[in-house]
C-alpha cells in the first residue's frame, strides 16, 4: 500500500468537494514515519489512511446536508412565491401545484409548511 498517495488523493477529492468548511492539512507520512519501521510503519500507514478516509466522509456528509439545506430553503421560496401567485385569479392554475406542494411537504417532514419569514 501506498499511504502516501492514497492520502494525496483524498486530498485531491477533499478539495473538489464544494461547500466544504475548511480544507484539512495534508499529512505526509514520510516525516511523520520517518522514525517507524517495518510493522509499525505499516500500522501508522493504515491509521493515517483510515483517519483520512472517516475525515472525508464527515465532510462529505457535512457538505451535503449544507447543500440540502439550501435546496429545502430555496424549495420553500418557490412554494412562498406560487402561493402568493395563486391567490390572483390569473394564476389560479397554481392552486392545484401549491396543494401538491403542501401535501408532499406534510407528507415527508410530518408537519405544515412553516409561515414565511420576513
Amino acid at each position: 500500500m501506498n499511504a502516501e498517495a492514497i492520502l494525496r488523493k483524498l486530498s485531491q477529492i477533499q478539495g473538489a468537494i464544494p461547500q466544504l468548511p475548511q480544507p484539512r492539512p495534508e499529512i505526509e507520512i514520510s516525516t511523520i514515519g520517518a522514525t517507524l519501521e517495518g510493522d509499525a510503519l505499516d500500522d501508522f500507514e493504515c491509521a493515517a489512511v483510515a483517519d483520512a478516509l472517516e475525515a472525508m466522509a464527515d465532510d462529505l456528509a457535512a457538505a451535503i446536508a449544507d447543500a440540502r439545506a439550501d435546496l429545502f430553503a430555496k424549495c420553500l421560496e418557490v412554494y412562498y412565491a406560487a402561493e402568493e401567485l395563486s391567490r390572483d385569479p390569473a394564476h389560479a392554475d397554481l392552486i392545484p401545484h401549491v396543494e401538491e406542494m403542501r401535501r408532499a411537504y406534510q407528507q415527508s417532514c410530518g408537519k405544515p409548511i412553516p409561515a414565511r419569514r420576513r
